[in-house]
């Protein structure tokens, strides 16, 4: 009886055979095959939280200045690097070492909150001048080459319309898609969204594959979008005209 438990206990310890080990990482494999597109799913939309996060920090810098400077609003982010809590709220968790890091900036701020005056449209100089707040975007990701003042648009006076902004006109557009297909925006109410780009030539003009703004301009639901949010119902004003605002007041 001695002899046949010990044939019986050698046998329990050999161990896994080469087939049972096979199997085992075969379903391993395909559990993890399975699974990875959500982790980088997960991944991605902690990366753009992250991001949004840092844009509702640099609101929060903005509004600070506001308070600060008797209700003026600031020409460019580098005049609030000095009230920043951190300098990492100013780059995008998603941004490696490229232009923007070396700029120092992956957002950008409209060049309608206190920039200058652009295709006959007169930026805000003062906080409570600001009207429909909700609809009043303050600030966005834009892409590495482009200046801090984000303004992709394009005025054609002879056909009253406006286009997008070719990328060599002083760098101004820097419209990014560097959260899957859209990017972060924030309101001068406060809040801040996700915004997914709807028309493919959208994401062509970012990508540099379609070379005709005017072409990607026609009938696009994402630069209708852009002129509410940034120009909404402000009246638009002749070069002659500019300095006249009464924003300022």
């Amino acid at each position: 009886m001695a002899r046949g438990a010990r044939e019986r206990n050698g046998r329990r310890s050999r161990g896994f055979t080469l087939i049972e080990l096979l199997v085992v990482v075969s379903i391993i494999c395909l559990l993890l095959s399975v699974m990875l597109p959500s982790l980088t799913r997960a991944q991605k939309q902690g990366e753009q939280l992250h991001c949004l996060g840092n844009q509702h920090q640099l609101f929060l810098t903005w509004m600070l200045y506001v308070t600060k400077n008797d209700d003026r609003l600031c020409e460019s982010l580098t005049s609030l690097r000095d009230g920043a809590p951190s300098e990492d709220i100013f780059i995008c968790k998603t941004v490696q070492q490229d232009s923007a890091r070396s700029r120092g900036t992956s957002y950008g701020l409209s060049n309608t909150m206190g920039g200058a005056f652009r295709d006959g449209v007169q930026p805000y100089e003062r906080f409570h001048k600001i009207s429909h707040a909700g609809d009043s975007m303050v600030f966005t990701d834009i892409q590495g080459f482009s200046a801090e003042c984000f303004w992709p648009l394009l005025r054609d006076h002879e056909l009253t319309r406006w286009l997008w902004r070719p990328p060599d006109l002083a760098g101004l557009g820097g419209i990014t898609s560097r959260h899957g297909s859209g990017c972060n925006m924030t309101f001068a109410d406060g809040h801040g969204e996700m915004v997914r780009w709807k028309d493919q030539r959208t994401l062509q003009l970012i990508k540099g594959t379609i070379a005709d703004e005017i072409e990607a301009s026609q009938d696009n639901p994402d630069l209708d979008y852009l002129v509410r949010i940034l120009v909404g119902d402000r009246p638009i004003q002749d070069e002659s005209d500019e300095g006249e605002s009464t924003d300022g007041i």
